[in-house]
């Protein structure tokens, strides 16, 4: 074999190695980088003549598990939409304050109770104004609960508008590295397309087509959102369906339509849109019927000064957020009624009638308080499911995560394993292309 084929083979092996320990320390420089794929520098024989054996340092190889980041996409839409549900439900439940004495079962209860005491001593002040304040309580309640459920639907609404904006952004960056995918194949513009991807996956729902070049295509509810260089952005819109807000995504600048399908934002419009008018629907019922029964009854009874047809509640209540004491009686305690017109002093037919109207099953064949109750049990019904749910999408998560991780993660032993033997291997090319350089010197130095 001529000395310059063994010069080559020893300078093919220092380049091969020399590359091989700079992706191996760059791997383990980045092995704590969520966002970082592992990368291998493949190192093939090739031959020179007919015995000359050499070595080719070929460009990085970007280790992927194709799979398990399609499904990591997926199941991550799933896990962030029973996420953000599970966390907005238990918000709901707060501002019922159930367990505190605030609470309208606690309050509900009292207020009957409190016209069965009156029923018992009808002439007492005390009882009158244990009854306003009792219902006073009520109501306070009933509009506590109603103000802090629309509080908390006007809250989501910038939240919706904030995440869209950040899907936009992500898209114009995915085009942009589309672009340079087109002419440059590096695989730190790959692992940046990836995280960019599994962001925008945590939002909506995303269906992603890759290109030999690295570039992506994403479609979200059957709209393209990113192609090549095209981007199609997303935009909210508030809709009034019958004085219910409602907010809607819709497609670029057209009016179609666009339903994330799963993510955060699904989480966000299903509690903006369906959620929270269930709840405040379900309160103004109650208030209603409460405030209707009452008045009914009342209206029909009279006071000590035989004063007749007055409502205890304000007679124009449409729901929770106008569901308050008539202010007559605010005002004027003598005029809570509690005897039926002609009864004599003494009687108090009309606030044991009133009492008793906690047995009545006026809601849809409950009484108020098991519609109330039955509200609440729904509530914690759901929770437990997106609570159980989100605990399940967890370990689906995990495990295709370490799935993932198993091709493309860093180990920190593999790769000092692997710097020793390319260390030593470049030392052994070394020593080749000085055994050569002095073999050379030695004959040069023949006479």
């Amino acid at each position: 074999m001529p000395v310059s084929n063994i010069f080559e083979i020893g300078k093919q092996s220092l380049l091969a190695y020399q590359s091989a320990i700079q992706t191996t320390a760059g791997n383990i420089s980045n092995s704590n980088n969520e966002n970082y794929a592992r990368r291998r520098v493949a190192i093939s024989q090739m031959l020179g003549g007919f015995s000359a054996l050499g070595f080719n340092p070929e460009e990085s190889v970007r280790m992927r598990q194709r799979f398990a980041e399609q499904q990591l996409w997926s199941e991550n839409q799933s896990l962030n939409e029973y996420s953000t549900s599970n966390m907005l439900l238990s918000q709901i439940e707060d501002i019922y304050a159930e367990d505190t004495e605030s609470g309208i079962s606690t309050l509900l209860t009292q207020f009957w109770n409190s016209w069965s005491d009156l029923a018992n001593d009808p002439e007492s002040d005390y009882a009158r104004a244990i009854v306003k304040d009792k219902g006073l309580l009520l109501t306070n309640a009933f509009g506590r609960v109603h103000q802090d459920l629309k509080q908390m639907q006007t809250q989501i609404r910038p939240e919706i508008d904030s995440r869209i904006s950040e899907v936009n952004q992500t898209l114009q960056q995915i085009s942009a590295i589309n672009q340079k995918l087109r002419y440059e194949k590096a695989p730190d513009l790959m692992d940046k397309r990836d995280q960019l991807l599994s962001n925008l996956s945590s939002e909506i729902d995303i269906k992603v087509k890759e290109k030999e070049s690295g570039e992506v295509s994403i479609y979200s509810d059957g709209f393209l959102l990113v192609s090549d260089a095209t981007v199609n952005t997303l935009r909210t819109e508030v809709v009034n369906n019958n004085d219910n807000y409602e907010m809607h995504i819709y497609w670029g600048d057209s009016d179609k339509e666009l339903n994330p399908g799963s993510g955060t934002i699904k989480g966000l419009l299903n509690s903006h849109n369906l959620e929270i008018p269930d709840q405040l629907d379900k309160l103004d019922q109650l208030a209603v019927q409460i405030a209707d029964s009452v008045n009914s009854v009342h209206a029909s009874g009279e006071n000590l000064s035989g004063i007749t047809n007055i409502s205890f509640f304000d007679s124009r209540v449409t729901g929770a957020a106008d569901f308050n004491v008539n202010d007559a009686i605010l005002n004027d305690i003598s005029l809570i009624a509690t005897r039926q017109s002609g009864e004599g002093e003494g009687s108090g037919s009309i606030a044991q009638a009133i009492s008793d109207l906690q047995f009545d099953k006026g809601m849809n064949g409950s009484t108020t308080m098991e519609y109330y109750q039955g509200v609440l049990t729904q509530l914690g019904n759901k929770i437990q499911e997106s609570d159980f749910l989100e605990q399940s999408q967890k370990l689906i998560v995990e495990q295709l995560q370490n799935q993932k991780e198993s091709i493309t993660g860093v180990s920190i032993d593999e790769e000092m394993t692997r710097l020793v033997q390319y260390e030593q291997a470049f030392q052994a090319a070394s020593k080749i292309i000085n055994t050569v350089d002095e073999m050379t010197n030695t004959v040069l130095g023949l006479k």
